[in-house]
């Protein structure tokens, strides 16, 4: 598929998604349940979150959660060498960071999750997603090894994503009709 045709894709699916999240406004707190439902992880496990923008799915519920629990959870930092994630608690004061995207400010730790909750455009079955095209997250993931849960709307999945050999595969999807393990 030629980056244009991606492109396309990715206005289609932005589209789509924005629809799923009109039709959907409990998702986070569904995707939520499944998530607990499904996952018996040790409290010692860094969570990375994200702190979702426009119609991404709202996992400000499950973060709170976690947190609840005991979870230490970061989001992730643009910086100039890539991503990487700082501490976040429900306490913590986000600043706007690149692309306008809410982040803990410099002064956070910087942590390593052990798993990582990815937001992303369109899925298939196979575990592999469309991300903005930055290729933010599957660097991060080819250099730090983390559980990857894609996090969407059932919606968004799709017959085949495109892909390069650069692109990272996600282990789950969670979606708020459920979760699929694909490894």
């Amino acid at each position: 598929m030629s980056a244009s045709q991606k492109k396309i894709l990715r206005l289609m699916m932005k589209e789509r998604r924005a629809l799923l999240f009109q039709q959907n406004p409990e998702a986070g707190e569904h995707l939520a349940n499944f998530y607990f439902d499904n996952f018996a992880l040790d409290s010692r496990k860094i969570i990375g979150g994200y702190w979702p923008i426009g119609s991404e799915v709202d996992i400000k519920p499950l973060l709170y959660k976690l947190n609840e629990k005991g979870f230490q959870c970061a989001l992730p930092c643009i910086t100039t060498e890539g991503l990487i994630f700082r501490l976040w608690a429900p306490s913590t004061s986000l600043m706007n960071g690149e692309f306008g995207i809410l982040e803990p400010p410099v002064t956070a730790p910087v942590v390593f999750p052990d798993v990582l909750f990815v937001p992303l455009l369109a899925f298939d079955k196979e575990g592999h997603r469309l991300g903005y095209g930055q290729g933010h997250y599957d660097r991060y993931l080819h250099h730090h090894k983390a559980l990857a849960i894609g996090i969407g709307f059932k919606g968004q999945e799709i017959d085949e994503i495109p892909r390069q050999s650069h692109d990272f595969a996600l282990d789950y999807i969670l979606t708020e009709e459920g979760i699929t393990k694909f490894k």
